[in-house]
């Protein structure tokens, strides 16, 4: 359906036939008109929001890849960018404007409603992974000593301002956050009775400063919908909401991943710039490849002479170095699973390298007793069999072992060091499982052959 869309829109953007334009993209969700859209270039895709109506516009925009969205970003005007940020949350209008250059935010800033340039203006003071950059200005606050039925009429009065809202947060005289009220019980409440008298205590609250990763964390451990955020005086900032934790999940889940893989940022397989997919991935490949070298440079020296005697060693080595480098990619991608998800620490660092020593020495042993019976039989001399078999269990048992200390202690020790734990972690414990393969492999070799 895509290429069909896309066919079509080209066909009406040669014809400048703009209104054809609109009316081909008004039934599709905004996620969908993204995914046609990145097939083309930034000019085009600029015609096409350009003929959009602003709110859908702004909606297709967020949902663009990133990289596109810079580009998309540098190719607009200023006035169609005002247009789309007006459209916005605030949350949403500062991680817009945020991308932007610091000429054309500063003239967006300025010929924005005052109000919501100043709130943007705030919100663009937090680092966009803390509370304070996920965070939304809009939310229904009301005074702990409002009467129930004044409060409603306000709350008619401001709902245009607040798209979706379930709780309405209470402050006190001197703005400090006391608790908050249900869309429920404030309906059911007698109109004539006090705020206070249906308030409920807040659970929990975050301050601006608190890192996003752990904001989700509060959102999983206490099943809410909506987080307040305050200010070291307890004074009401704004409202984390479901919907940009699932953006912070997705988004946090899709780093971990990327670089697990050695994979610096989020690149599209397709309309991503050549330029920027080596950028990104080539740093981490020569981490690894300089390793690899180092394990050839030992090899050719100390162990050339091992090789040659006994050419079964070589067949059998990548089994050892993969077996190793599987149990250490397993092993490094739970810990890091459980950090981001704080069901462990860094206190319990010996405990849980211990734990998957036990597990890894099993999985090696289970799978050398099966390579060295396959290398036993490919071998056929029993005297040299034995000694082969020899050979691959207890050097798959130990390469198994080290791997799995690896994938523990690196993602272990980067979260000790205030590092994303997954930064990376693939490339090293890749490295570092091969060099140690190899060198342990071809040394109990030469010691038992």
């Amino acid at each position: 359906m895509n290429l069909e869309i896309h066919k079509e829109l080209l066909d009406f953007i040669d014809r400048k036939d703009f209104s054809s334009v609109q009316q081909s993209l008004e039934d599709l969700n905004p996620a969908d008109i993204s995914n046609v859209l990145i097939r083309f270039n930034e000019d085009e895709i600029c015609q096409i929001l350009s003929a959009l109506d602003a709110n859908i516009s702004s909606e297709i925009i967020l949902e663009l890849p990133e990289d596109i969205r810079t580009k998309i970003l540098k190719v607009l005007d200023n006035k169609s960018i005002l247009n789309v940020v007006e459209e916005l949350e605030s949350d949403d209008a500062t991680d817009l404007i945020s991308e932007l250059d610091e000429k054309k935010s500063k003239e967006i800033l300025e010929n924005m409603n005052p109000q919501d340039s100043s709130e943007v203006q705030t919100l663009l003071q937090y680092q966009e992974d803390t509370a304070g950059g996920i965070m939304q200005t809009e939310l229904v606050e009301v005074k702990d000593s409002s009467i129930i039925k004044d409060a409603i009429n306000w709350i008619r009065l401001i709902a245009n301002d607040v798209p979706d809202f379930y709780l309405i947060y209470v402050t006190n005289e001197n703005d400090k956050l006391v608790g908050y009220v249900s869309l429920r019980n404030l309906i059911l409440a007698d109109p004539g009775s006090k705020i206070s008298s249906i308030m409920e205590e807040i659970e929990v609250s975050v301050p601006p400063d608190l890192d996003q990763e752990e904001v989700s964390i509060i959102f999983a451990n206490y099943n809410i919908v909506s987080l307040p955020v305050i200010d070291e005086n307890e004074k009401l900032l704004g409202r984390i909401t479901s919907d940009d934790i699932i953006d912070v999940i997705t988004e946090e889940a899709e780093e971990d991943i990327y670089s697990l893989a050695g994979v610096g940022e989020y690149n599209h397989p397709i309309y991503s710039s050549f330029l920027s997919k080596t950028r990104s991935r080539l740093p981490w490949l020569l981490i690894t490849l300089l390793g690899e070298i180092v394990i050839a440079f030992i090899i050719s020296i100390y162990f050339s002479g091992t090789l040659e005697n006994f050419i079964l060693l070589a067949a059998f080595m990548p089994a050892v170095m993969a077996t190793g480098g599987s149990v250490g990619i397993q092993t490094s991608a739970i810990i890091i699973r459980a950090l981001g998800m704080g069901t462990i620490n860094t206190s319990q660092a010996v405990k849980v390298i211990f734990s998957e020593l036990k597990l890894s020495l099993v999985l090696g042993a289970i799978c050398g007793l099966i390579a060295g019976l396959a290398g036993f039989y490919i071998n056929g001399d029993t005297q040299d069999g034995i000694k082969f078999f020899t050979v691959i269990f207890f050097s798959l048992s130990l390469a198994s072992v080290m791997s799995a200390i690896f994938g523990a202690a690196f993602p272990l020790m980067l979260n000790k060091l205030k590092m994303d734990p997954a930064n990376g972690s693939g490339p090293f414990v890749t490295m570092a499982n091969d060099m140690f393969s190899a060198i342990s492999y071809l040394f109990i070799a030469l010691l038992i052959i």
